[in-house]
């Protein structure tokens, strides 16, 4: 029985290709505007893989990439975000344009801090730490969900797509309570898939 199933996942179209987008927010919270500061990360971007199943059923995965950079006083810091989701999707009947809701699971990985500090008008000096004084978790987990439309033409997938990830920790939080990651993510992407 394993074995059928195992080879009817296989004969199950595989679609690969690249989703990117705007984050609708800041991934830093900053709640004291007299201590920190931060650049919203302009992208988010990545490659992604789907299994479509019957019944317009399918698995929809990728690997995500966005940064994180805020500063207190001279200090800077930057920092890699990769996130997983692993999401179940539902695509509409249709020919060519189908709407469709994803939902699932997603997780964080924090990676690569460096933290520098640079004297007023200059720039930024030599990495002084690894792993900066706000940094709680390199991980967080999160549910996922999303929705949008899919253009299907001679073989590729052209989407657009609103995600909301609600994280169930603060990977960053500074001692003071001056600074957060966002629990809420709302990001707008757009993929290409073949």
């Amino acid at each position: 029985m394993i074995l059928l199933t195992a080879v009817t996942g296989l004969a199950q179209p595989v679609s690969v290709g690249i989703k990117g987008g705007v984050p609708l927010a800041d991934s830093v919270k900053i709640l004291d505007k007299s201590t920190y500061t931060s650049d919203k990360a302009p992208a988010v971007f990545g490659p992604a893989v789907e299994v479509r199943l019957p019944l317009g059923l399918g698995g929809e995965s990728g690997l995500y990439y966005r940064r994180l950079e805020y500063a207190s006083g001279n200090t800077r810091t930057a920092a890699q975000a990769w996130e997983i989701p692993l999401l179940v999707k539902y695509r509409a009947p249709g020919d060519h344009l189908r709407p469709f809701l994803t939902a699932g699971l997603s997780a964080r990985w924090l990676a690569r801090f460096k933290q520098r500090i640079a004297p007023a008008g200059t720039a930024p000096g030599s990495v002084i730490a690894e792993e900066p004084p706000e940094l709680r978790q390199r991980t967080a987990w999160g549910p996922t969900l999303g929705g949008g439309l899919e253009l299907g033409l001679f073989g590729i997938r052209i989407s657009g797509e609103m995600r909301y990830t609600r994280w169930g920790s603060a990977s960053l939080k500074s001692a003071l309570g001056g600074l957060a990651t966002q629990l809420n993510q709302a990001d707008v992407l757009l993929g290409l898939m073949f």
